[in-house]
């Protein structure tokens, strides 16, 4: 399991001109950190920076930890590809006290 950490449920707004018609449109994007692991399976010491685009109807995705959702993936050409990154919230685990 990937984990993906958003820190704050902002998102910027790029601008860019539509090359089919000329018109103004904008794109979302998020940014995130990926929590990966080495080839031998260790940790990264900091998770990694990534931005991605939101759809066009998609609210911003709240502060927390997440995962990539199984539909996130598509296999084209017998090759894994991630498609569309979409996030399923981490259940908080309970605290015990002992």
């Amino acid at each position: 399991m990937i984990r993906i950490t958003i820190a704050q449920a902002t998102c910027e707004t790029i601008p860019y001109t539509s090359k089919k018609d000329g018109s103004q449109q904008s794109i979302r994007k998020q940014t995130a950190y990926a929590h990966t692991v080495d080839r031998e399976g260790n940790p990264a010491l900091y998770p990694e920076k990534f931005g991605f685009l939101l759809n066009r109807d998609e609210a911003p995705h709240a502060a927390g930890d997440y995962t990539l959702h199984p539909s996130a993936f598509e296999v084209v050409d017998g090759k894994l590809l991630l498609r569309n990154v979409r996030l399923t919230p981490v259940a908080a685990r309970a605290k015990t006290t002992a």
